[in-house]
């Protein structure tokens, strides 16, 4: 193809590129009749300038409160003998989730029983010997004789008592008895240390489990979530924590959750030059979920002036952000705007309007329809 060739169709595409510009700039003009219901649904709304706190919008996920999320397991090797709480149950500080049966608890406990009835036996002795020796009926060497063996029961009982306090709570410790045929000594429960849902039980019966492997049961209190943010650098000045935030996820569409910025991070992350902030937002339905993916919006402190129209006088035509402006006579003229940030029941407008016009705030989708049945034609 020769230059001239290339300059001649350079120009027809140019050409055409105009036009098509042109009639896309065009203003679709719109008639509905002033007698008509539809007329008489239409409510106007002024574009005004008013003071708005300025957003930061933001990429986030849904992580559980890191102080009520339990990972629970036994400290010594055990066989699970019985399983109680369902996963997804309710449950309740020291609720029990599992029994478990371990060899080594049994012989703690026995161990334990053992000194604490011989320093009990031997405790008694020694009394006896000093009340005898009071009364000077009983010699000297027999009260050291009873002193020295309730030394070394005792000795041999707090021994047992230390080594047990390393396998189960102080609270159960004073418990210990020894028991009847239905329950062993070998056998204690799981129970859960927070209130919250049972959301893993990697557990069967007769499976073994083991200090060293992963916990095979969590708990996760979910009344209250973190939303983790990135927030990116230009953005931090105007962030502070307390700041009111907005979140979005995509499950529930037309709903938001509110919270509070509680935590902004110290470190800029080198390859999204973002800094992690914290979001804490009550979930007393428990519709966040870990690991769901969200939108921040985060209302900051600062202010700045700004034209606004109502929320509702927005609509969305072939992929636009348009509005419905009167323009006389039953007419209206449809106007691309761009948007900024949102406010109370209104929105930022960029581009396309200007303070003291009118939109139509309530009614729009009669004259929505209309570009529509243009489009048909």
């Amino acid at each position: 193809m020769t230059p001239r060739t290339l300059l001649i169709v350079a120009a027809i595409i140019a050409v055409v590129a105009s036009i098509a510009e042109a009639q896309i700039a065009t203003p679709i003009s719109l008639k509905i009749s002033p007698s008509s219901q539809a007329s008489r649904d239409l409510v106007l709304a002024p574009v005004e300038r008013k003071s708005m706190h300025q957003r930061i919008g933001a990429t986030a996920t849904i992580e559980p409160d890191a102080g009520a999320i339990a990972d629970i397991s036994s400290v010594i090797p055990a066989r699970v003998m019985k399983l109680i709480a369902q996963p997804g149950q309710n449950v309740k500080p020291g609720e029990p989730l599992a029994i478990l049966s371990s060899v080594e608890l049994g012989e703690a406990k026995t161990e334990y029983l053992k000194a604490r009835s011989l320093e009990t036996i031997t405790a008694q002795q020694l009394r006896r010997e000093q009340d005898l020796y009071g009364k000077k009926i009983t010699p000297m060497k027999d009260l050291l004789e009873a002193r020295a063996q309730h030394d070394a029961a005792l000795a041999e009982y707090q021994a047992a008592r230390e080594k047990l306090r390393l396998l189960i709570s102080p609270a159960n410790l004073n418990t210990v008895q020894w028991s009847n045929n239905s329950h062993p000594l070998s056998e204690f429960p799981l129970v859960s240390p927070i209130a919250g849902t049972l959301v893993k039980r990697d557990l069967r019966i007769g499976g073994l489990v083991n200090r060293n492997e992963p916990a095979p049961i969590t708990v996760i209190n979910l009344e209250r979530v973190w939303v983790m943010v990135n927030i990116f650098e230009h953005d931090l000045a105007n962030l502070r924590t307390g700041d009111m935030a907005q979140v979005a996820v995509d499950a529930y569409p037309r709903r938001t959750f509110s919270g509070r910025v509680t935590f902004i991070g110290d470190e800029v992350n080198r390859s999204t030059r973002a800094v992690l902030a914290r979001i804490e937002v009550p979930n007393p339905d428990h519709l966040l979920k870990p690991g769901m993916f969200a939108h921040a919006s985060i209302e900051t402190g600062s202010t700045r002036e700004v034209v606004v129209a109502p929320e509702s006088a927005i609509y969305e035509v072939d992929g636009k952000m348009v509005v419905f402006v009167p323009s006389g006579a039953g007419g209206y003229s449809v106007r691309s705007v761009k948007l900024g940030s949102r406010g109370d029941q209104t929105v930022e407008i960029l581009t396309g309007l200007k303070e003291g016009d009118r939109v139509v705030a309530k009614g729009g989708l009669a004259l929505k329809s209309l570009i529509a049945n243009k489009a048909a034609d």
